[in-house]
């Protein structure tokens, strides 16, 4: 499945706009597949983005099965912050040639900040 780096922006708003902390067992959004949003969801935590509670194999706890998304991490609210701007988003997509979901993460992020630095004249 390939990444799809506007759902993560979408699952990120998502659980900042939550009041509470409580465990998501099955996130929907409107106009995407349950898959690819769970798909979406298990990288995020593995990236450091979300807070989750995982669920690994009987046989070995190294095999990642499904998490249980409850929130934000320091990370998924700096990267979403760094994002938020629809100026610095735009010039993101534009300098990234609009296809952000062919471009690494850490890439994007990197775009994001030079771009807000300029914003506040850093």
């Amino acid at each position: 499945m390939k990444r799809d780096m506007e759902l993560v922006l979408k699952i990120l708003k998502y659980f900042e706009e939550r009041e509470e902390i409580s465990v998501v067992s099955c996130l929907t959004l409107p106009g995407y597949d349950d898959r690819a949003v769970a798909y979406h969801v298990r990288r995020m935590y593995e990236g450091g983005l979300l807070d989750a509670e995982a669920v690994t194999s009987s046989r070995t706890e190294t095999r990642l099965i499904n998490v249980l998304p409850f929130g934000l991490t320091w990370e998924g609210h700096e990267f979403l912050d760094s994002m938020r701007n629809e100026t610095v988003l735009n010039q993101v997509k534009q300098r990234l040639g609009g296809a952000l979901s062919e471009v690494p993460y850490t890439l994007i992020r990197e775009v994001a900040l030079a771009f807000g630095r300029s914003l506040v004249g850093l």
